[in-house]
């Protein structure tokens, strides 16, 4: 199952921290992994993902399936929309076909662990946080212990600075898969958020080892490494992120991160 986007991102580092801005930077690039987007770009989504669902929806009006990845199509359009206005009315509609499958008799092909995998993902883009909450814990209801039920409930607890929660709850995801990187990389983020950065950068680095050739993987040890003052070994990691990283925000944000670790360095 297709899982959430990456969230706004945070400001580059300024020299002087606090605690809140070290759950700003914890926040930064969470969902990637965690909630992956599919890598289409928008007009392909709407020339065949979602048009496609919706043509079939209109062919088989009784199809829970075809109403579930009807839906699943239309919050992954809202995840790349250029449009914030245009991302809501996908998401609100992807949220009317998923309570379409909910009301359709059930013929067995949609599990409900994954319609509310695709509910709270939908909420977690639209920054319901709670709702997410509540829809992930329901699918957990009817599957419990799925590692990435958990996983998505543990970014959702950190989105809500329940920090506690988001840290049992990716240790319970890493008990059922040990070697999950999202589940890892989450846990590096609550002990992030914790101030315990020793932590931090031993799951970001599991993480990256599953997960080379994911960008942000590199960004969250040199942001963890840099809150250690281990600016040379961040300088590193920053330089790889800003090698691999494609999108332009996400460049401009690598060079900014480089130049503030470039001057603690001297170089």
């Amino acid at each position: 199952m297709k899982k959430p986007a990456k969230p706004n991102v945070a400001a580059p580092l300024p020299e002087k921290r606090d605690g809140s801005l070290i759950i700003a930077v914890t926040l930064f690039l969470l969902i990637i992994g965690v909630l992956a987007v599919s890598a289409y770009t928008r007009n392909s989504i709407y020339r065949t993902h979602v048009t496609l669902w919706e043509d079939v929806t209109k062919r088989s009006p009784n199809k829970r399936r075809a109403h579930e990845n009807y839906g699943q199509a239309l919050s992954t359009a809202g995840s790349v929309s250029s449009s914030e206005a245009e991302a809501r009315k996908l998401y609100y509609e992807a949220l009317r076909q998923f309570q379409m499958v909910m009301s359709l008799k059930d013929d067995g092909s949609v599990p409900l662990r994954d319609l509310y995998r695709e509910v709270g993902v939908v909420y977690f883009r639209l920054a319901q946080y709670d709702d997410a909450i509540a829809s992930w814990e329901t699918g957990l209801r009817h599957a419990p212990n799925d590692p990435s039920l958990l996983n998505n409930l543990s970014v959702a607890f950190l989105q809500k600075g329940r920090i506690d929660e988001a840290t049992s709850a990716a240790q319970t995801a890493l008990t059922v898969d040990p070697n999950m990187p999202q589940a890892l990389n989450t846990l590096g983020q609550a002990y992030m958020a914790k101030g315990d950065i020793e932590k931090s950068v031993q799951y970001f680095l599991k993480a990256l080892a599953r997960e080379p050739d994911v960008a942000a993987r590199y960004w969250n040890v040199a942001i963890a490494l840099d809150q250690a003052k281990k600016y040379d070994i961040a300088l590193q990691y920053a330089n790889t992120y800003a090698s691999l990283e494609r999108d332009p925000v996400g460049r401009q944000r690598a060079l900014q991160l480089l130049e503030h670790l470039k001057k603690m360095t001297g170089r």
